[in-house]
């Protein structure tokens, strides 16, 4: 960088343009970096960003610009518009579908970009696309560094818009790995909406951060003596320092003052500065320069119909307030600073800047898609019962809902509401204000799903949105409170209204039965409701959904609760979207039911394509919370299934991807999966490390999180931590039992307790445990449970009859496709047959599970095959990990898609990861099976490559 181009109007600022030249060039050479530019206002940051975009330009980078505005703080990616929309503009039709290839296309047809297919279908109510927008916008972002380091420079970030700022925040954590810099400028963090996500992205630990200082004296005294031609009088100077405190903007305010006479040091605010200017130019001036005050920026003819002058008159005006150094010159128009719009605005009385804001309002509505920037100004108008009001709020809050902005949805609506709307509409106002609070994370959004319950019009609209609320309540852990909502609406049904009732039955039964508080007392109801659905040929499929779940967890024989799920897929796919008019995410609530049921009774032929279409149609369509709930799903049948690495590469997309608007019993789940699967390869301290951003989920005492406390007790027993692991799955076990939930398929915690206990010396207590969980796994009749029953119980009993159930559970999980599982028994029974002296046996049967476990990637295993091995006598050649076998998941998973055919990007976004990361991955994938190129892959991932040493 240039210092001396750039350093013109700038004094005592050269330390903070060497830090910018330093993250520029280091952005240039791959790595990037991020800088945060922070002080009050007019204190230089406007004028250190244009230095820095001079600098960057002059590097050869592209540079990206966007600014926050007061008004438009509610526009749903405003900022990040500003930022990406002029470089789609610009690129030719080739360029464009380059840049908007993949997650990026989809993103761009959600928010309507330049260039952008419009999405299939609009997300439907209450579905937050937020996620999908974030990664398909990073995606564009770093489609756009692809073609030369980016500089991307947001001014006034305290005014970005909230899902700006969450994009900004999920750019960071993959910054580092485009050839690009971010540069931010903001003012001090303070108490105000989107404070704490501002703070989120000015706060990341990858963040250089420049505080700007206040100019010294001997800087004041130059801006005087420049200004004046001559030394200035010391009192002078003095005076400067106190009124401005050293604040360059108002110095040079103070300074221009000085410099025209008349005025001096009793000019003690930019506004009444900048009112003596408006004084000395003609009135049109005054009324065209507080229009635009009103609008803070706008074209010349809106600016004018607003003061009320002629087209021609107006761009007088504006000449004249550029050349008094109130406007920018050129159009739009623009103020010079934040702070001159600030001194005129606050001129105006409340009266004045209401009406104006609803002039303004109804000035733009005349313009084609600008239904956001008449919000904007809606917003600070007055209520006053107007219903075309509460129409525009609520057109712009629909907009952005289905633009992934939930926050400004919210303060549209809420706002609506404030008009007031007519009272049969409030209602349903309450329900979506309500949904989009709660995928905002807000928390006012039960209190506003319950007065939308509250003030329904009818019986049938109050249970639609108790069924709303219940579900959002169930999300949040809170099922008691669910099951109280639904009863209480249920109660308030006429007889004529049954289908509904059993609508809300079955949405009250699920949240009851996964909370051991409420679990007895719905005991009956769920008998009721299985019986109800296996006599009812007609059943819906929330209804077959839910006995699915009951005959499951209840231990009915497998190929009910199958059946029972199966029947509900069908009566799913027959029902017409939206009939009915149950909204939000009425589907992925039953379909997560059905595909669950499926998965514990072990249809996983079934259930696989299932849930990969699910995961597919939720990528196209942006359905963050059903990517995360098929993720969760997938990865579980593939741990179930032992195949360790599509269990971590699913979980740790869908927990990588942390911004995916997932129920936290999602976030649980895929946790859970996680730690068991790294238990399982032996990786402990990242097991640990999966842990970590759970640290109390596992013991909140619901059914769903039973599942991280059982993993976190495998865990602790691989630690060496034996009775803490027993602690926590005698736990399991206690949570289970109050919850009437039996099922061994679900969560096999007698076993695990029995083993845990025997590793202790309690083998009486352990052999209870075990028998019971047999008689159970026996009831029950899927092969995997049964097998990992049979296992346990043969390990604990030992002798002829350990013997007998070990080699039943071998043959058991052979046809249950559980080849982990499979590799356990046979390690066992080796073992047990060492012990009994008959070791030419027990060795054909270790060097089996020896050999699984290696293919599994399971090293404890593999570990404890080997050396009960070794004490047969046998001699097993060490296992070098070579070829297939030394890849990591990671590598593993990567190097499967890329052996399909999808480029390094595709895969990226496939993973959400970065293309960097893919292309590392193949390098070492590259190295390790001494391939030359891309296309030995899937003749390399077919063949075996191990070797023994």
């Amino acid at each position: 960088m240039k210092v001396a181009a750039a350093t013109g109007p700038l004094l005592e600022r050269n330390e903070e343009l060497a830090r910018i030249e330093s993250a520029l060039a280091e952005a240039r050479t791959g790595r990037g970096r991020f800088l945060v530019i922070e002080g009050p206002a007019g204190m230089g940051k406007t004028a250190l960003l244009a230095a820095a975009r001079t600098a960057a330009s002059e590097g050869g980078m592209r540079v990206l610009r966007s600014r926050g505005t007061e008004l438009e703080r509610n526009f749903a990616f405003g900022v990040v518009r500003q930022l990406v929309e002029p470089p789609l503009v610009e690129a030719s039709e080739l360029e464009r579908a380059e840049l908007l290839q993949g997650a990026a296309g989809v993103a761009g047809g959600l928010l309507g970009l330049p260039g952008a297919a419009a999405a299939e279908r609009a997300p439907s109510s209450g579905v937050d696309p937020s996620f999908a927008i974030l990664h398909g916008l990073y995606w564009l972002c770093a489609n756009l560094a692809a073609g030369g380091p980016l500089c991307l420079v947001v001014d006034d970030a305290h005014w970005a818009d909230a899902a700006s700022l969450r994009y900004l925040a999920f750019l960071l954590t993959r910054l580092e790995e485009l050839e690009a810099a971010l540069v931010v400028a903001t003012r001090p963090r303070e108490a105000a909406a989107g404070a704490e996500l501002l703070a989120t992205v000015t706060t990341d630990p990858s963040a250089d951060v420049i505080r700007l200082s206040p100019l010294t004296r001997a800087a004041v005294a130059q801006l005087l003596e420049a200004k004046l031609g001559a030394t200035p009088d010391p009192a002078v100077v003095e005076t400067c320092m106190r009124v401005t405190r050293g604040t360059p903007f108002l110095v040079r305010e103070l300074v221009e003052a000085v410099s025209e006479g008349g005025i001096g040091s009793a000019v003690q605010t930019v506004g009444r500065s900048v009112g003596l200017r408006l004084q000395r130019l003609p009135e049109r001036a005054g009324r065209l320069a507080r229009a635009l005050a009103v609008l803070e920026q706008s074209d010349l003819l809106q600016a004018a119909r607003l003061a009320g002058v002629q087209e021609q008159e107006a761009a007088e005006a504006a000449d004249l307030l550029a050349t008094a150094g109130i406007l920018e010159s050129g159009r739009p128009l623009r103020f010079v600073h934040p702070i001159v719009r600030d001194g005129i605005y606050s001129g105006l009385s409340r009266a004045e800047r209401a009406q104006g804001h609803r002039r303004a309002a109804e000035l733009l509505a005349e313009q084609a898609g600008a239904s956001a920037h008449v919000a904007q100004h809606l917003l600070a108008s007055e209520p006053a019962a107007d219903g075309w009001v509460v129409e525009r709020l609520v057109e712009a809050a629909c907009a952005a809902g289905k633009q992934g902005a939930p926050e400004s949805e919210a303060v549209f609506l809420r706002r609506a509401l404030a008009e007031p709307p007519p009272p049969g509409e409030r209602s349903a106002l309450l329900l979506d204000l309500g949904m989009s609070e709660a995928n905002a994370g807000f928390a006012d959004w039960a209190e506003h799903l319950q007065l939308a319950v509250d003030t329904a019009p009818n019986a049938a609209a109050a249970a639609e949105a108790a069924m709303v609320l219940g579900l959002a309540l169930s999300r949040a852990h809170r099922f008691a409170e669910a099951v109280e909502v639904l009863d209480r609406a249920a109660s308030s049904l006429d007889s004529g209204q049954s289908e509904l009732a059993l609508l809300l039955e079955a949405a009250a039964v699920i949240p009851g039965m996964n909370d051991p508080a409420t679990a007895p007392s719905v005991a009956l109801r769920r008998e009721t409701l299985r019986e109800r659905a296996g006599d009812d040929p007609a059943a819906p499929a929330e209804l077959l959904a839910a006995a699915a779940f009951i005959s499951v967890l209840t231990n009915e024989p497998a190929e009910v609760g199958a059946e029972l799920a199966s029947r509900a897929l069908l009566a799913g796919q027959s029902t017409p979207p939206g009939s009915a008019g149950r909204p939000w995410f009425s589907l992925a609530t039953w379909f997560s039911q059905a595909t669950l049921s499926l998965l514990w009774a072990e249809r996983y032929v079934q259930v696989r394509p299932l849930l990969d279409a699910s995961i597919a149609q939720a990528r196209a369509t942006g359905d963050g919370s059903r990517l995360a709930v098929g993720l969760a799903h997938r990865g579980w049948l593939a741990f179930r299934r032992g195949d360790l690495f599509a269990a971590e590469g699913d979980t740790r997309t869908a927990l990588a991807a942390g911004e995916l608007p997932a129920p936290p019993l999602y976030r649980v789940l895929n946790a859970g999966v996680l730690v068991k699967t790294l238990v399982d390869q032996g990786e402990l301290e990242a097991a640990e490390e999966a842990l970590a951003p759970l640290p109390s989920e596992a013991e909140i005492g619901s059914i769903p999180a039973a599942m991280l406390r059982l993993a976190r007790g495998r865990l602790r027993v691989e630690q060496r931590r034996v009775a803490e692991g027993l602690d926590d799955f005698v736990a399991v076990g206690v949570l289970l039992t109050r919850a009437l939930v039996t099922c061994p398929g679900y969560l096999p915690w007698r076993s695990e307790a029995a083993l845990a206990q025997l590793a202790l010396g309690e083998r009486e207590p352990a052999g209870r445990l075990a028998a019971e969980e047999l008689e159970l796994a026996r009831a029950f009749g899927a092969p995997r449970a049964l097998g990992v029953a049979m296992r346990a119980a043969g390990v604990v009993a030992g002798g002829d009859r350990g013997e007998s159930l070990l080699r039943e559970a071998i043959g058991t999980l052979e046809r249950a496709d559980a080849r982990l599982e499979r590799a356990r028994a046979l390690a066992d029974l080796g073992a047990l047959l060492r012990r009994r002296n008959r070791r030419t046996e027990a060795r054909e049967l270790l060097r089996e599970a020896l050999d699984a476990a290696y293919r599994a990637g399971a090293r404890p295993l593999a570990e404890q095959a080997e050396t009960e091995l070794r004490a047969t006598g046998a001699r097993p050649r060490r296992v070098v990990l070579r070829g297939l076998d030394s890849l990591t998941a990671s590598e593993r998973r990567i190097a499967e898609h890329a052996s399909h055919g999808l480029t390094n990007r595709e895969i990226a976004q496939m993973l959400f990861v970065t293309a960097r990361t893919v292309e590392g991955h193949l390098t070492s994938v590259f190295r390790k099976l001494q391939l030359a190129s891309r296309d030995e892959l899937r003749a390399a991932l077919e063949r075996d490559a191990r070797v023994p040493a």
